[in-house]
Order: structure tokens, then sequence, then C-alpha cells
């Protein structure tokens, strides 16, 4: 449930779509079933995505006016993750400028037939994440609180909903993440939906770090949907970014405290190696494997990963999704393993396979 700052790499891009037309293995027969060679539509589900920042570049605002993202998404949420709480509890951006941006691009994207929420993601405003601790104590104090339900109506006015971004709390954090979703559905609702991102538990109590910090039960009353953060399933060994099976089981655990749930695909992969993991983009990946002449192969779930040697013989692996893999796993989420009220949020937009709007958009009823 890593937020993932995500960017574009152009060095390489034509040199490595071109070596690498047609390759890759493939698992056989159950791409026919529920891949894009599948007879059967995707089933038909509310879908969303989430912009890690207040900017599109041309290419992000290009895919998102397409036709193939239009029928993926079907008038869903655009969510720009960009709003920043401070140390005062003011919500930032605060300056004029930003938020007449900001504004501009919530209408463009209007005008293109998508609602626009806001997204508070607990960050400095050098981007790095506050630690456990730190967001602990902010929601601590009923001041701090205070100032941030006093100050975020200004900051989203021009929004249709407001999504909040808790990470790496710890499980005494329980009362105060509560009351801060309670007290800032006094002021966004019922004008304005209000979500929350919610770790994908699939045990009670939770089997995740600081998952205990979240109680379904007690925020449901006050939001519209819980995005079940179903990403990073391979934290330590080189693997898949999410695993299809154990989406399912988070979800429905979900659903127990909480029907209006959405489940999560990743658009970006990871880096595995000897000194950690990086995000990466599909263009990193399709790039890396061809300088490094190393085939794409795909993994139980369908999804591809490269093995190559980096610098000074660095031994990585790197995973991540492209259209055939996501396809798979949207067709494995048929009605009757995933009622069809659960949306899908596709975390990172500007990181996945450009072909992908437009060919799971081809599959769509």
């Amino acid at each position: 449930m890593t937020t993932k700052r995500l960017s574009r790499h152009a060095a390489c891009v034509a040199l490595a779509l071109g070596a690498l037309v047609g390759c890759g293995s493939d698992s056989g027969g159950q791409r026919e079933e529920v891949g894009l060679g599948a007879d059967t539509a995707l089933p038909s589900r509310t879908a969303s995505v989430v912009v890690d920042g207040c900017v599109l570049d041309t290419w992000t605002r290009a895919t998102l006016a397409s036709a193939g993202a239009k029928r993926v998404l079907r008038g869903g949420e655009v969510i720009l993750l960009c709003l920043v709480p401070r140390e005062d509890g003011t919500v930032g951006p605060r300056d004029p400028s930003a938020r007449a941006a900001l504004a501009g691009l919530t209408e463009d994207l209007k005008r293109d037939g998508y609602r626009v929420h806001f997204g508070v993601a607990f960050t400095d405003e050098s981007g790095q994440r506050y630690d456990g601790a730190q967001t602990r104590a902010f929601l601590q104090s009923p001041a701090w609180r205070q100032r941030l339900k006093e100050t975020l109506p200004l900051v989203v006015e021009p929004a249709d909903g407001v999504e909040l971004d808790l990470q790496s709390l710890p499980n005494d954090a329980r009362p105060f993440v509560t009351a801060l979703v309670a007290e800032l559905a006094a002021v966004v609702r019922p004008a304005r939906r209000l979500n929350v991102f919610v770790p994908p538990s699939v045990t009670e109590p939770s089997d995740l770090p600081g998952g205990e910090a979240f109680s379904r039960k007690e925020l449901a009353p006050h939001v519209d949907r819980m995005r079940i953060m179903t990403l990073d399933y391979s934290e330590q060994a080189p693997g898949p970014t999410i695993d299809p099976g154990w989406a399912v089981d988070a979800v429905r655990r979900a659903r127990g405290d909480f029907l209006n749930v959405d489940v999560s695909y990743p658009l970006y992969g990871t880096d595995f190696g000897p000194r950690g993991r990086r995000p990466v983009v599909y263009h990193d990946a399709i790039a890396i494997a061809a300088l490094a002449r190393a085939p794409i192969e795909r993994g139980p779930t369908g999804a591809p990963f490269v093995s190559y040697s980096a610098f000074g013989g660095e031994v990585h692996q790197l995973w991540f999704d492209d259209a055939e893999s996501t396809a798979r796993a949207l067709g494995a989420w048929s009605g009757d393993v995933l009622p069809l009220d659960v949306g899908v949020l596709f975390y990172g937009l500007g990181a996945e396979d450009p072909a992908l709007f437009e060919r799971l958009g081809a599959r769509m009823p």
C-alpha cells in the first residue's frame, strides 16, 4: 500500500519496443479463458484511476481522453492524489495559482465525462511520506484535526469528492483515524463523496502492520466507498505486484463490514535487487529487457517478469503488468467470484502498458 512516485522514461523506448515485438512466453489455455484472447466480455464494473500528483502530462491527459479509457472507466473517478496536510493542520496547495491550475485541470476532466476526487496524501511538501508515528501524532491532536476540517473545504471546492490515504500507522492510531474520518464527513458529505484507502487485510485481527488502525465497521457510517489497497503483494522476495486470489480474499473480508468497496489493481511494476525495491513503469521494463537481452516470461498469475544483471553484476528480477495480465485478472474476477458491485481502482496512471485501456475497452460489454 505504498504510494508510488512514478514518471515516464523516454530513453530507449523506441529501441525497446522495436526489439521486443512478439517477445514473451505465455501460459497457454488460460489466456483463451480469461485473457485478451477470450471470447467472453470482461465483467462490467465501475472503475476509477489514481494519478499520483496534481498534474497530468500530455501522455496521461491523452490517455484519459481516449475512447478506450472512457469505455473502461465509464465516467468513473479520476483521483488526483496531491493534497498535503501540513504540520499546523492546514491543507495545501494553498497558493492561489496552484489552486487555479488544479481547478482548471478538474474542469477539463469533467468535460471528458469524469468525476474528479482530490486525495489527501500524508506526505511533507517534498513528497516524502510522514512516518506512522508522525501521522499518528497529527491525528491524535483535536486542534490539528479541527484545523484540517476548517481548511479542507476551500481546497476541495472544485472536486466531486475527497479520498484519504493514510499509511504506515501503528495499530493504536485506530481511535484517531475514526475521529478524523467522522469529523471530515461532517464537512465533506453529502455535497461531496468521502472515500478512504484501506489496508488489504485477510485475517481478523489484521495480518498487516498497522492494519488494526482501521476499523471498517467504525468507518462505514462516515464514508461512501472503501478502496481496498490490494497492491504490493510481493514485498520481500521477487514476485507479482498483485495476486488476484489474495485480492479476492481481502475484498470479501472487507465486504463483511461494508459493501461499497473497490479492488485495487496496480499499473506500476517493481524491480527487486540487492539494494531493495523500486517502482517501475511499463516502458522501464520493456527497455531493460531489450538492453539486457533478457526474455520476458510470465509467472503463475500471468504477470510478466524479467531476470537480468545490472551494474556491477547485480542480479535483479523485475515484475510488472501488461494488457494481457490485467485482462486475465479482470476476467477471472467474474460475478460469481466478486460481486459486480465491487469496483476496480487502477493505481498509478502513467505507468501502464500504453495499449492497456484500448485493449481492455475492446473486451468491455
